[in-house]
């Protein structure tokens, strides 16, 4: 399914924009909301104070007793509640695991088979969930802005994919992520900027993504330094927007191989989720830069992906992909995270290989990946 324009219907971004929170309620006059937050987040955030006024003319039924990284088992929770309580409006606040557990929730309880036969795409989704708003508390998923919600069931990830699943609202209010501590601002961080590369070199790529994507490559690396170490205001702000407008890339194009490897070093290996993407984006993007005729997935032919290619590493602020990869790899070290898999106690590569290759990813990078280049890859990230 590609995304050609937004169907967002309504967008709000800014520091107090969750003040817009009344007037959607105020139109959708909901009889029992469905709240759908983190254990801890919601109030470490500030996001509890922020709406609690808001919030407390209407019936609320708090959904928090879940796992990170949506787990099936949780859903199928959330999904029961939700029904018991006849609810017919959804907020999911949170990061990008939130979020994607209230997407998740509010599309399969309003769906006749169980959520299953969904993910193993044995049913089809046919009805659209109730009016969901989604309020990021972390800037990096784009969960928000996305047609998307990352699901795993029995160790392995699966991926929901609709155009109901897209919030019907989203308010990203960069003051909820002022109090993000170092470490989730740069795996957050990395996690946008690997969504934006990915995103403009994918081979669904438009011009609107590329529009998206490289304005989100220009805030990360012009911010996202000063986010992290510094915890500017103004730097989180950035970044925020930058998430925001991966995630609006992505909407439209899907992401590609990083990603795809990411999964089984998060279920596997504990890895946050964009700190695990970033660990091969920098090869990757050398990797994809070798392109030829017979590896080429991207109907546009190989002199278009080496310009989409340098056009990435101009967009980087570099003059060469060996520039570009140095970069990347630097900006991980300076904002604190590991970029080698030793250092975070990886040695089964067999197992990442056997589960990287996502179909829906793999075959959005424009080179074609084999599991002997993989193999290859990832020995010399140790």
């Amino acid at each position: 399914m590609r995304f050609t324009r937004d169907k967002m219907k309504k967008e709000y971004f800014g520091f107090g924009s969750v003040c817009n929170l009344k007037e959607i309620l105020d139109k959708e006059k909901p009889k029992n909301i469905f709240l759908v937050t983190g254990k801890s987040s919601y109030e470490k955030s500030g996001a509890k104070d922020a709406i609690k006024s808001i919030l407390s003319n209407y019936n609320i039924t708090h959904f928090c007793n879940f796992e990170v990284n949506p787990k099936l088992k949780d859903i199928i929770k959330g999904i029961d509640l939700f029904k018991k309580e006849a609810c017919d409006l959804v907020i999911g606040i949170g990061g990008g695991s939130v979020i994607d557990m209230a997407k998740s929730i509010n599309c399969f309880a309003n769906n006749p088979a169980i959520p299953s036969e969904y993910l193993k795409k044995e049913k089809i989704i046919e009805n659209k969930g109730r009016s969901l708003i989604a309020i990021p508390t972390t800037s990096g998923s784009g969960s928000e802005s996305t047609h998307f919600a990352v699901i795993y069931m029995c160790g392995r990830k699966y991926s929901l994919a609709h155009e109901f699943i897209l919030p019907d609202y989203s308010i990203i209010d960069p003051s909820f992520t002022l109090n993000i501590p170092k470490k989730i601002t740069a795996s957050s961080g990395m996690d946008a900027l690997g969504q934006a590369i990915e995103s403009y070199w994918c081979v669904n790529s438009t011009d609107q993504s590329k529009q998206y994507a490289s304005k989100a490559i220009k805030l990360v690396m012009n911010n996202l330094v000063n986010a992290a170490n510094n915890f500017s205001k103004e730097s989180r702000e950035a970044i925020a927007k930058a998430a925001h407008l991966a995630g609006k890339a992505i909407n439209i194009t899907k992401t590609t191989v990083p990603h795809s490897i990411s999964y089984p070093l998060t279920s596997h290996f504990g890895i946050p989720h964009g700190h695990a993407v970033s660990l091969t984006l920098p090869s990757i993007l050398i990797y994809n830069s070798k392109i030829t005729e017979q590896e080429c997935l991207d109907i546009r032919g190989v002199a278009y992906v080496k310009k989409t290619i340098n056009e990435i590493v101009n967009l980087l602020g570099c003059g060469s992909e060996k520039d570009a990869k140095n970069k990347l790899v630097y900006l991980m070290k300076n904002i604190g995270l590991e970029t080698n898999l030793r250092d975070l106690g990886i040695s089964n590569l067999e197992i990442i290989i056997k589960e990287g290759f996502n179909p829906d990813r793999v075959k959005n990078n424009p080179r074609l990946l084999t599991e002997s280049n993989l193999r290859e890859i990832l020995k010399e990230l140790f």
